[in-house]
């Protein structure tokens, strides 16, 4: 039987997976692929459904243009040329009335991300709509660019066979990068010692050495504990940090403040947790912290993270084995997502960009990583016309579930003149559309599989046939630039020659890679001291200074603190007390479960089984005091909205009292009228899309805002 080795798309990980297929082309049995050089054979729930998802019957299998009101869900089947040929010509007369910049396009990973970048590069616009540029890895990637010049805090997990501590702060792997969790469990059997700081007693703080339960939103009270800690108890490297560090003297002053009785005011985590975790960093071999969108979603994420990123700097144990690295990218051309250049003619005009003026580091001229509008302004845009219109937007996405205020966005998207969604399902936002593309899924699908923060790129190769006229994403993309006459501006005409043309700088061409299975670049230790970091080849690190920069140069010059402190959550019980006695609890949302990525999976009967309805995590006091039980529905309202949404009860050990955590993205399948799934369900229904939570980003509070709960009837969909 034919094997193919290839690679899961169902979130960031991309696991790897090996197929079997008979002579007729079909799958017979499939597996995690032991020979993958991160998941080595391990396969999560979302991987093993892989071919139910293939099979799906309510896979979109045929072009779809809109035949009634938006939000209708009727639907005419029309030819892959109408359809790219209307959407090119629509296209063509926005970009005449106002100019490409009102053509929008939101894509994300582990879906196509470097062809629509090729998309907007070409046709001028510069508003490529990353609906989570402010709370997830652009946040991070901005952080420690501005203190190390370098991705450092992602969680590769590369390197901890030699690790004696793993510090987990603000990630949930176990359900939401599993393979990669695997490499916490071999180093803890290996003898390493974990430290989790999450509010949820998840799997990977019942397992660890030590659990700090902090309060949502006020991770960098926690950090400058601990660094208070490390500082007065000489649990740092003074040379290190005299010869590669600029800022120290300031950074001790204001840690100075965070003692940890106060911290424990804050941050609700006992004082003697707090010393304890310090003297566990401070006191380990080789440590490597982790953090994520935990993080980003809690406030003032890059000043978090900056913090976080201090603690291994203060050790001086970083870029060896064991600890926090810096891994070269492949050298592979990568999507605008990694930071990376595309290789081809860039048209747009950054300075007109949305939320260039409001956030440069993030948006514009002069960002420090790839430039993405602030979702609010894009969203504004489309609802007013102002700085300058949006009226068309082609995703891959499903932003009325994804994007905070959901309310708002569905508002917004009604109001183009153009919305394309290429996607495997029809999702709520697909239902809003005017044309739904079928695209293939990762088993019938030939693409390059990045890596963030790892120096691998991996093969996915096709196993399978496409289901009825799915089409790679990339050479849809291409079609419809031909159309728009774009063609001969680019060194590729397919999705095949577009994975040749990434790989050329290897020297090598997709068949070759997929021969290989992944590329791995050599990588070494301690770059900083022999110059392989910086872009002058100097020794030191790639910031301004060449050094780590506790207080950030960039920061000052532009008009920030350069020093990073904590703010409290603006919609929290410190600084809203008076909201707080009338929605006394502190809600989580964002979280995910190991069934569904992105929704993506929700469709299919497999996973809908184990976990059929989206829950609000509960204390066992909580549920008492408003007499619940588990599998109970409650009604969740808060401040932001006068619209609540219902969610199952589950009763969890060790929750705050005060803190619940509803599961993020969800919205009821089942339901004729989609919208109204995600409204009745919906965790970012109750989450404001603000911009004004960040000094340097705008940033999100997903993970901490008020809320109150109230017992309700169950919906339809979940009554016996």
């Amino acid at each position: 039987m034919p094997t193919v080795h290839t690679t899961c798309r169902l979130c960031l990980v991309r696991c790897g997976i090996t197929v079997e297929t008979d002579a007729a082309g079909r799958i017979n049995r499939f597996v995690g692929d032991r020979g993958h050089a991160l998941s080595k054979g391990y396969l999560c729930i979302k991987g093993k459904a892989s071919l139910d998802i293939a099979t799906s019957p309510k896979r979109v299998l045929h072009p779809l243009r809109r035949a009634g009101e938006r939000g209708a869900g009727r639907w005419e089947r029309v030819s892959w040329d109408v359809a790219l040929d209307d959407i090119a010509a629509r296209l063509g007369r926005v970009i005449a009335e106002h100019g490409a910049r009102a053509v929008a396009v939101q894509a994300l990973p582990p879906k196509e991300y470097f062809a629509y970048d090729v998309f907007c590069n070409l046709i001028g616009s510069p508003t490529f709509f990353k609906h989570d540029s402010h709370q997830c890895f652009t946040p991070q990637l901005m952080a420690d660019t501005l203190t190390f010049g370098n991705l450092l805090t992602y969680p590769s997990y590369t390197s901890l066979e030699d690790a004696d501590l793993v510090v987990l702060w603000g990630i949930n792997p176990s359900e939401t990068n599993g393979s990669k969790y695997q490499r916490v469990r071999d180093a803890q059997r290996r003898g390493a010692r974990t430290i989790v700081v999450d509010p949820r007693p998840t799997r990977s703080a019942r397992e660890a050495g030590l659990w700090l339960r902090v309060r949502p939103g006020t991770d960098a009270a926690l950090a400058l504990g601990i660094i208070r800690e490390m500082i007065a108890n000489g649990w740092y490297d003074r040379a290190f940090v005299d010869a590669w560090t600029v800022g120290f003297d300031a950074l001790r002053e204001r840690a100075a403040a965070y003692a940890p009785e106060r911290v424990a005011e804050i941050a609700w985590v006992p004082a003697e947790k707090v010393r304890a975790a310090a003297r566990m960093i401070g006191e380990a071999r080789a440590a490597a912290l982790y953090t994520f969108i935990g993080v980003t979603m809690g406030g003032n994420s890059i000043a978090s993270i900056r913090l976080m990123g201090f603690i291994p700097a203060l050790t001086g144990r970083i870029d060896q084995p064991g600890t926090n690295g810096f891994l070269p990218p492949t050298g592979a051309r990568m999507p605008g997502y990694y930071a990376a250049d595309l290789g081809v003619d860039d048209h747009r005009n950054l300075a007109e960009q949305l939320s260039a003026e409001r956030f440069p580091l993030l948006a514009g001229p002069h960002a420090i990583t790839t430039p993405y509008p602030h979702p609010r302004q894009v969203i504004d845009a489309m609802l007013t016309g102002r700085p300058y219109p949006v009226r068309a937007l082609w995703t891959n996405c499903n932003p009325v579930v994804g994007l905070e205020d959901t309310a708002t966005t569905i508002a917004a998207l009604g109001k183009l003149d153009l919305l394309v969604v290429s996607d495997l399902f029809e999702s709520p936002t697909a239902r809003l559309a005017d044309y739904v593309l079928p695209v293939t899924m990762h088993l019938e699908s030939d693409a390059i599989s990045e890596y963030s923060g790892i120096n691998m790129s991996g093969a996915r190769r096709r196993a399978v046939a496409p289901r009825g006229e799915a089409r790679e994403e990339a050479d849809v993309v291409l079609d419809v630039l031909a159309r728009m006459g774009c063609a001969g501006r680019l060194p590729f005409r397919t999705n095949r020659e577009l994975l040749d043309f990434r790989l050329a700088p290897l020297g090598i061409g997709f068949d070759e890679l997929a021969a290989r299975g992944s590329y791995v670049r050599p990588t070494e230790p301690l770059k900083y001291r022999s110059g392989k970091l910086r872009r002058d080849g100097e020794p030191g690190f790639n910031t301004p200074s060449g050094k780590i920069e506790f207080a950030s140069g960039v920061l000052a010059r532009f008009g920030y603190d350069p020093l990073p402190d904590f703010v409290e959550p603006p919609l929290g019980p410190v600084r809203a007390p008076a909201i707080a006695e009338r929605y006394p609890l502190v809600l989580m949302s964002g979280t995910r479960t190991v069934e569904y990525y992105s929704t993506l999976g929700i469709e299919v009967p497999r996973l809908r089984r184990r976990r059929p309805f989206p829950s609000l995590e509960i204390a066992p006091e909580t549920a008492a005091a408003h007499g619940l039980a588990d599998g109970d529905w409650v009604a969740i309202a808060a401040p932001t909205t006068t619209r609540t949404i219902a969610r199952r009860i589950e009763i969890v050990p060790g929750m705050h009292p005060r803190v619940v955590n509803a599961e993020g993205l969800w919205y009821l399948p089942g339901r004729e009228d989609l919208i109204d799934g995600v409204l009745a369900v919906g965790a970012n229904v109750l989450t404001p899309l603000t911009d004004e939570v960040d000094p340097v980003c705008g940033g999100s509070i997903a993970r901490a805002i008020l809320c109150r709960i109230e017992k309700t009837a169950p919906p339809p969909e979940a009554r016996a």
